[in-house]
């Protein structure tokens, strides 16, 4: 199970590995606004105990990075991160990263996030993604008796989604799956439970066609192994290779005596234009144990009512800290107040004496006294005394807020951001 949990399977909540959470606080720390080296972000990742290598770091975080790779990228990249063609990224050393805007866009709560039962282990069990993440992007994890293979949706979908099981408390359809930069069509076989990923071609003449997109998975390289095998087979006359910067496109030039006998079906099978994928929902719940799913709608499902109550603590949590808040102010305002007045007197007077009188004059606590006396004197004024009063307004509509809001109402403000 070590290796189920610690390395190969995602968590359900924020969709990341480990490897790929510890690249991304290391980001979050080195990193967030300017760009760092790979190599160095990934370098020092052992100091926040990760064990298994900074290769494995560094190329996780390339794989973060590359925007043909992930729906939400949540690092990005500056230098070369792959394409569809050629999916290899450049050197760690040449490459460089930082915090992509999108986790403060999708992710929220970072002060509920849970702490690691291993306490050498500085980040947290899992970020608190709106939506869930490991959805979004899709991944692919083998473990000794456990395999996943989750295909990526759109956040859009995601989003809605969200909103209609938070609305009705269901879900009426699948989401279809998408993949990043990918113009072909996915498909759901229902008989045999499986998608079905298909590209895209276009007939110029009777003997000529351009296939515009192959199936997501292959590269320029491995699709064009499929060409030479159908040239070397005598299957049609040559192709052109005319891929660039806006994708795939491969030229075919066919035989005019059997040009007839190329129907859609047959382009489509002999050009492998069409590619069956299984999914396997298989993740880590909140609690650390393995899940399996059949459908992405119960995964969704039960990631909102988890984050349901992740709302619940916000809602807690920030009522605790607006009362805090309040207290304080009316605090800080009560020591001015008696010095003002003459209450609280410092002159030829001992900081334990002072203590004493602040301890008598206001609501302070014992603890509250060596804050209050770090006030700048420049504070101890009238004019703080109305400037305090009127933070306290704000303090108290914060808590009138925070008592009238639901999880669910936090929950729809949260998604209105991520569109």
């Amino acid at each position: 199970m070590y290796t189920v949990e610690s390395r190969a399977i995602p968590n359900m909540i924020d969709g990341l590995k480990p490897v790929q959470r510890f690249y991304l606080y290391s980001s979050l720390l080195n990193s967030k606004r300017d760009f760092k080296k790979v190599s160095a972000v990934a370098g020092i990742i052992s100091d926040y105990g990760y064990n298994h290598g900074e290769a494995s770091a560094a190329g996780a975080g390339q794989l973060m990075a590359a925007t043909w790779n992930n729906n939400v990228c949540l690092v990005e990249g500056r230098g070369s991160f792959g394409t569809r063609l050629v999916q290899e990224p450049g050197a760690a050393r040449y490459v460089y990263t930082r915090v992509h805007n999108n986790f403060e866009k999708y992710v929220k709560d970072m002060d509920l996030s849970p702490v690691h039962n291993d306490p050498e282990h500085e980040p947290p069990s899992y970020y608190l993604p709106v939506i869930p993440l490991v959805l979004a992007n899709g991944t692919k994890g083998i473990a000794t008796g456990f395999a996943t293979n989750i295909l990526p949706r759109s956040p859009n979908d995601l989003s809605r989604a969200v909103r209609e099981y938070l609305l009705n408390g269901n879900i009426a359809n699948r989401l279809p799956v998408s993949f990043p930069e990918f113009s072909g069509s996915v498909t759901y076989d229902i008989e045999n439970k499986r998608f079905i990923v298909n590209g895209t071609f276009k007939r110029n003449s009777k003997t000529v066609l351009t296939i515009t997109e192959v199936p997501y998975g292959y590269d320029r390289e491995s699709y064009v192994k499929v060409l030479n095998r159908l040239e070397d087979d005598n299957d049609i006359v040559s192709y052109e290779d005319k891929c660039d910067k806006q994708g795939f496109k491969f030229e075919i030039k066919l035989k005019l005596a059997s040009a007839n006998a190329w129907t859609d079906e047959r382009i489509v099978r002999k050009f492998k234009l069409s590619k069956p994928l299984s999914e396997n929902l298989t993740v880590i719940d909140q609690n650390g144990k393995l899940r399996e799913y059949d459908d992405e709608r119960d995964l969704i499902k039960d990631f909102c009512e988890f984050r349901m109550s992740v709302l619940q603590k916000r809602i807690e949590l920030r009522l605790v800290e607006a009362a805090e808040e309040i207290r304080w102010l009316k605090v800080k305002m009560e020591f001015i107040q008696a010095i003002l007045n003459d209450k609280i007197i410092f002159k030829d007077r001992k900081k334990k004496d002072v203590g004493n009188q602040i301890l008598e004059n206001t609501s302070a606590t014992s603890d509250d006294v060596d804050r209050l006396l770090r006030i700048n004197i420049m504070s101890l004024t009238n004019e703080m005394v109305r400037d305090l009063s009127k933070d306290i307004v704000k303090a108290e509509k914060d808590v009138r807020y925070w008592t009238a809001t639901t999880p669910k109402k936090q929950f729809m403000l949260d998604l209105e951001e991520i569109q």
